[in-house]
Parts: C-alpha cells; sequence; structure tokens
C-alpha cells in the first residue's frame, strides 16, 4: 500500500490507533500533524519538553499536555476540559487544519496521547489517532529519531463541540445509575485506604485497570478479542448499556475509551472522575476490602 492509499484507509477506518510501521510510512506525507504528548504524573505532573528536544520522532512537534485543550483556571487534578474558545487558541497554535491527519503519542501507557486525542473527539476533529505503544514501542523497534525543536504554522480548525464525548459532574449525577460506568484506576485506588474514609471509589462504578487493556510486554494495545474477553469478564453488559469512563482526574480512562472505540462504542468520559466526585463530603464514597 503507498503511503497516500495507507493516510486514505486510517482515515476511513474506525480505529483510533496507528501503529509504529503505518507512521514510519506516512512521515513525509503532506497533511501529517505529528505530536509528542510525552508527560508524567509523578510529582509534580509536568511535561517532557527537554525530552522531546533531545530525541523525537521525525516531524513531530511538542504538545504540553498541562497546557493544551485543558481549564488553565483549574490546577490539577480537578483541571477540565478547555472551553471553545480555548481549544480554538489550541488548534490554531499547533497548526491543525480541517483536512490534517493528526497522529499523537507519549511514554505513559497511551493516557496522556489519550487525553488529547478525546479532547481533540471532544472539540470535533475526528481525523486524530494515537500511536499504538507510544514512544517505547517506536524506539524499541528502532524505528527513525531526531532532535531539535519543529516549526509550526498556525492553523484553521474552527472546533465544534460534540456532547455525547463527555458528561460534567450535573450529567454524571444524573445519568450514573442507568449506565455502566468503568473506573480505569490500578485496584488499589479504586479499593481506597481505610485510614481516609474520602478515598475509593464512586458507588457502582466496576474497576478495569487500564493496564489489563495493553500488552504487559509490548505496551501495545490488546486485539479486538481480548479487549471483548477482558470487557465480558469485568462488566457483562458494557454492550446493551450507556458507558462512562472515569478515573482519578479523567487521563487513565482515555485508556479505556481509546479500546472501547477501537471496538466500534463510542463511551463518555466523565473527565473530573472521582476527583471531582468527592469533593463534596455528601456524596457516598465506597471502599473495597
Amino acid at each position: 500500500m503507498s503511503p497516500s492509499d495507507l493516510r486514505r484507509d486510517i482515515l476511513a477506518r474506525s480505529s483510533p490507533l496507528v501503529s509504529a510501521e503505518e507512521l514510519e510510512l506516512l512521515l513525509k506525507q503532506p497533511g501529517l500533524k505529528l505530536f509528542d504528548v510525552r508527560g508524567t504524573w509523578s510529582s509534580p505532573a509536568r511535561a517532557l519538553p527537554d525530552d522531546y528536544e533531545m530525541s523525537h520522532i521525525p516531524g513531530a512537534a511538542f504538545l504540553d499536555w498541562t497546557r493544551r485543550f485543558i481549564d488553565q483556571s483549574k490546577a490539577l487534578p480537578l483541571a477540565s476540559v478547555a472551553d471553545r474558545d480555548a481549544a480554538r487558541s489550541a488548534f490554531k497554535a499547533l497548526g491543525i487544519n480541517a483536512t490534517d491527519l493528526v497522529v499523537l503519542y507519549d511514554n505513559y501507557h497511551h493516557m496522556l496521547a489519550g487525553r488529547v486525542w478525546w479532547a481533540m473527539r471532544y472539540w470535533g476533529f475526528d481525523n486524530v489517532r494515537v500511536l499504538n505503544g507510544g514512544w517505547v514501542r517506536w524506539t524499541k523497534l528502532q524505528k527513525p529519531v531526531t532532535s531539535g525543536t519543529a516549526e509550526v504554522s498556525q492553523g484553521d480548525f474552527e472546533p465544534v463541540q460534540r456532547g455525547d464525548w463527555r458528561t460534567s459532574l450535573e450529567g454524571f449525577i444524573e445519568n450514573h445509575q442507568k449506565s455502566c460506568v468503568i473506573d480505569a484506576r490500578g485496584s488499589a485506588g479504586y479499593a481506597g485506604n481505610a485510614d481516609d474514609p474520602r478515598t475509593g471509589h464512586i458507588p457502582g462504578s466496576l474497576n478495569i485497570p487500564f493496564s489489563e487493556l495493553l500488552d504487559r510486554e509490548t505496551g501495545l494495545f490488546l486485539n479486538r478479542d481480548a479487549l471483548s474477553d477482558v470487557l465480558d469478564e469485568k462488566t457483562p453488559q458494557w454492550r446493551e448499556r450507556p458507558i462512562i469512563a472515569t478515573c482519578g482526574s479523567g487521563y487513565a480512562a482515555t485508556v479505556t475509551l481509546l479500546a472501547l472505540t477501537e471496538l466500534g462504542n463510542e463511551a463518555r468520559l466523565f473527565d473530573g472522575s472521582f476527583s471531582a466526585w468527592k469533593q463534596d463530603p455528601a456524596r457516598p464514597v465506597e471502599q473495597t476490602r
């Protein structure tokens, strides 16, 4: 398949992922916008521009996940998705046009690239994909890298809100009991700490740690059959009921959304997640022992 045919194929298919092999073929294609979203949640949560400048995929520009497509008026973990004006500014500053194919990658289990992927989709940009396996997979396969920084021109994409991709706190309170709520945190965070009654999980939510959706050896997403098996085991009603994905503050849950989208199921993100839920002491919190 030629690079131009591959680009058309990627845009036509429903998968939110591209492989390292596919991306390598696309690197010199016009209309490809590639972004390095590397960062970490370890204290303090931050982007890693120095790592980008030292080595990145050729043609990639750096995207600071702590500044782009996020509400700058609030500090993490309570910062929600950016409003329309901030989203418009982000698309413009990143040089994204309506006809571009955007590919994102990170080195943090897809959750930072996944959050930006979700935010772009929420603001109406559908031509965005995530590199399966991220930076770790790319370098393990010894794919080409470069250093320095990439020049970015202004983009013209005009955001249009897709409310079906997000639920607010108010919407979650109204709808969560009628939905299948999947908590993507690790089992310890979901279980909670007996010494802190405001830790644990939202009552009724089911725990599928995001790591269970990824291959432990390669970091790639499981194939579709294996993803279906995990969901069937942990939450048998996922095919029949609307799904709301949650986690601590709306990042790990985007790994769940990527997996669900791979299976053709477009769920909503509660981007405030447990951090927003627990703010009101009147809202119940469950713990498991």
